[in-house]
């Protein structure tokens, strides 16, 4: 599945940048990529030396950049979205869904861990999968070489680092997230 055709998808709760600040950041960034080649070209005319350049040359990129489309939607930046029934693993720069049933999810860490390679996690997830299933989900998230840890037997944790959420906002998205404990 393609995560695009699942942004149209009615019911799908996604863990993205908060559209305010998302909107902000990207605007902030064209107007300092169009300043920064303004400048550069004031300061540099009419005899361009070589930092005139240096600001025309990355300042340009950044604004080609921030000209692409695709960059404007905050769904590419997302990880992780999920619905009634299902539970939607993202990777939004290749545009692939994962889909799997809110039965793999087998419980929410909510508390920030330090993942192997030195990176905050803002929360794991302990799914359960197959083997098949495992390899797609490492394939999709871009994990490659790096170990996956098995919490039990067939249980398998995923740390999540893009969060953009403050602790209260973050808990109170992952509390839809949490199974219902059979007691």
């Amino acid at each position: 599945m393609k995560a695009s055709e699942l942004v149209g998808k009615a019911g799908v709760c996604w863990l993205q940048p908060p559209a305010g600040r998302f909107y902000v950041a990207m605007g902030t960034l064209l107007v300092l990529s169009l300043v920064a080649v303004g400048a550069s070209l004031w300061q540099g005319y009419p005899q361009m030396g070589l930092l005139p350049w240096v600001g025309v040359i990355f300042g340009g990129i950044v604004l080609l950049m921030m000209l692409v489309p695709r960059h404007w939607q905050p769904w590419r930046m997302a990880e992780l979205a999920w619905d009634r029934d299902h539970l939607y693993l993202v990777n939004g720069q290749q545009d692939s869904v994962r889909a799997l049933p809110r039965s793999a999810l087998v419980e929410v860490g909510r508390e920030r861990r330090v993942g192997h390679n030195g990176e905050w996690l803002e929360f794991s997830l302990d799914l359960a999968l197959g083997q098949d299933e495992l390899t797609q989900v490492v394939e999709l998230l871009g994990l490659g070489e790096e170990p996956v840890h098995e919490v039990s037997p067939g249980v398998y944790r995923f740390g999540f680092k893009r969060a953009w959420h403050s602790r209260r906002a973050l808990g109170a998205l992952l509390t839809q997230l949490v199974p219902p404990r059979a007691d």
